[in-house]
């Protein structure tokens, strides 16, 4: 799951059903881009997000940085 969101780690019913349904989420660190911006950061994030995924078991959170790198926020 893929969100701009980044209060979702502070909310507790929405980290509940994270760890609930074993969710791997990513969430951009500003929700101010345009959706332009967002696609950019994504094609650059995206072999680092798979990475991710290959070696860290859900459930977590991390964030994607404007320059494509992503950062575990939250492992439940």
């Amino acid at each position: 799951m893929v969100t701009k969101d980044k209060r979702i780690r502070f909310n507790d019913l929405e980290k509940e059903a994270v760890v609930a349904y074993r969710v791997r989420e990513f969430y951009f660190t500003s929700g101010n881009h345009s959706g332009a911006d967002m696609a950019l950061m994504l094609v650059a994030a995206l072999p680092e997000m798979i990475r991710f995924c290959e070696k860290q078991a859900p459930p977590f959170i991390a964030s994607i940085t404007k320059t494509g790198k992503v950062h575990l926020r939250l492992q439940t």
